[in-house]
């Protein structure tokens, strides 16, 4: 059953577009990373607190890709941005476990950007436990270790948040993810967790 979740991450590509909250900088830039850090958990997993909307994200000032994908942000994977294409597909696919929250994006020109959306992870699993893999006859683990948790912890979304900051999603979103050819992010199955050459890149 576990071979059924996926673990999603950002692919990291120079040329993808990245941005940030102008919160995000704004707490960096006076040394106050532990608020940095809470804005970022609770734009990811919808707890918003007292943040106002929308959130205003910037083009990050140290990379300069340009390529919009229809998931940005490879560098802040817990501040995700996706396009109004993937919106869609997620409603229409009657995906839960997720809702958007409303943005305004700027590039470093101070221009517009439009067609994005934040997403937080709604849904919700337990603690996501890495798996130690037997010694081969050579005595040592192979790199590839995987992981699982407690199906019992899951709220039966489509796409949710294992502890401690894991964003996992079922083989039915995955697929309509790749069916779909959703550009911008890596699914690696949980049974194949740490083996890069068993995910699946899609750009």
């Amino acid at each position: 059953m576990i071979r059924k979740f996926f673990d999603v991450s950002g692919e990291i590509v120079s040329t993808t577009f990245t941005a940030e909250p102008n919160l995000w900088s704004e707490y960096i830039a006076k040394s106050e990373y532990s608020k940095a850090r809470d804005l970022q958990w609770s734009l990811c997993y919808g707890e918003y607190g007292e943040i106002s909307f929308p959130v205003v994200f910037h083009q990050d000032r140290h990379h300069y890709g340009t390529k919009k994908r229809d998931v940005l942000n490879p560098g802040f994977i817990h501040l995700p941005l996706i396009s109004d294409r993937l919106k869609t597909l997620l409603e229409e696919s009657g995906m839960t476990g997720w809702q958007c929250y409303p943005i305004e994006l700027y590039d470093k020109r101070g221009n517009r950007v439009y067609g994005y959306n934040g997403l937080s992870i709604i849904g919700r699993a337990g603690e996501v436990i890495k798996l130690e893999n037997p010694p081969t006859e050579l005595g040592y683990s192979p790199n590839s270790y995987g992981c699982s948790f407690d199906l019992n912890t899951w709220d039966g979304s489509d796409i949710f948040r294992g502890l401690p900051n894991y964003i996992l999603i079922t083989e039915r979103l995955a697929n309509i993810l790749i069916d779909n050819k959703i550009s911008g992010i890596r699914l690696t199955r949980l049974t194949d967790y740490g083996d890069l050459k068993k995910s699946k890149r899609i750009l």
